[in-house]
């Protein structure tokens, strides 16, 4: 079993989940290049996934969840400030500002390249897609769980998730056009890496079928209401502090952004409660569950219920 973590593993909006994953040689990461020590205690045909999301939206996030580590966004005083002039605060190399620039080309592990080195870009993009088999848009997740699922010739069941580290809706966008516009150009990398695999991914999705993509992720949504009724107090995300049970309350960044979680409704047979809470757990104490089982010993989380 796995957990389907969201793009970078926090900050994100609904990005993953805690789907329950078939036994099976799968490498997940959040967004981490394939190295060759993990190659090694993998086996030959492992299948290896990862996300991505687009820089227009993700920059927006990852300066609300990482501003207390990256000092290039700790010294602009707003997302405004930082966009109208990301060189003032900005510092190359400095520890945490991998956070500030090209988030997604650093954890995938790919080459530094220089402007305009298109020929450079494209030998890394390409050596990323022959590592992974398929990589997912956070974007459009309930879609990636679907052609996830038949690349791995799982139930559909098996890719029923709650959208873990989402941030309470607003009225108005989080970033305007022309901010977007902005953290793309700020995140060129990053962009140019979305928009290749954004174009891998739809041609996959239109060899799948389209019609058969719509019919599909209507199914797992269904699915995934029927378990938020059965599972979940109120029926879906809570604030933080409304989170009673701690291993259950998800990490809450320095600063103002508020990361949604899971409260498990009262009453429920203990096996139900189990499966329940692993769809409820956020990802830092389902990590500590996945290690107190591979490497045993007392310090990791207790799944609720469990």
């Amino acid at each position: 079993r796995g957990h389907l973590g969201d793009t970078q593993g926090s900050g994100g909006d609904g990005g993953g989940g805690g789907a329950q994953l078939a036994a099976a040689p799968v490498g997940c990461r959040a967004a981490a290049a394939v190295p060759a020590q993990v190659q090694k205690v993998m086996p030959n045909d492992s299948f290896y996934f990862s996300i991505v999301r687009d820089p227009g939206t993700l920059g927006e996030s990852a300066f609300a969840y990482y501003r207390a580590v990256a000092p290039a966004f700790r010294r602009a005083p707003s997302l405004a400030a930082f966009l109208a002039a990301p060189g003032r605060f900005y510092e190359a190399g400095a520890r945490g500002n991998h956070y500030a620039r090209n988030l997604q080309w650093f954890d995938f592990g790919l080459p530094a390249v220089g402007d305009g080195d298109g020929a450079a870009v494209a030998a890394a993009l390409a050596g990323l897609e022959r590592a992974f088999a398929l990589v997912l848009l956070a974007e459009h997740f309930d879609e990636s769980l679907v052609l996830l699922r038949e690349a791995l010739c799982w139930p559909e069941e098996a890719v029923a998730a709650f959208a873990h580290n989402g941030r309470p809706a607003e009225g108005a966008p989080r970033v305007s056009p022309a901010q977007a516009a902005r953290l793309r150009a700020w995140n060129s990398l990053d962009w140019e890496l979305y928009a290749h695999l954004n174009r891998s991914f739809w041609r996959r999705a239109e060899a799948f079928g389209a019609a058969r993509l719509r019919e599909e992720v209507a199914r797992l949504r269904q699915h995934r209401a029927a378990l938020a009724r059965r599972c979940l107090q109120g029926g879906g995300p809570l604030p933080a502090r409304a989170i009673p049970d701690g291993r259950l309350r998800p990490f809450q960044p320095p600063g103002r952004a508020q990361i949604l979680g899971y409260a498990l409704r009262a009453g429920l047979p203990p096996a139900e409660r189990e499966r329940c809470a692993r769809l409820a757990t956020p990802e830092l104490q389902y990590k500590d569950i996945l290690d107190q089982r591979q490497f045993g010993g007392g310090n990791a989380s207790v799944p609720p219920g469990g």
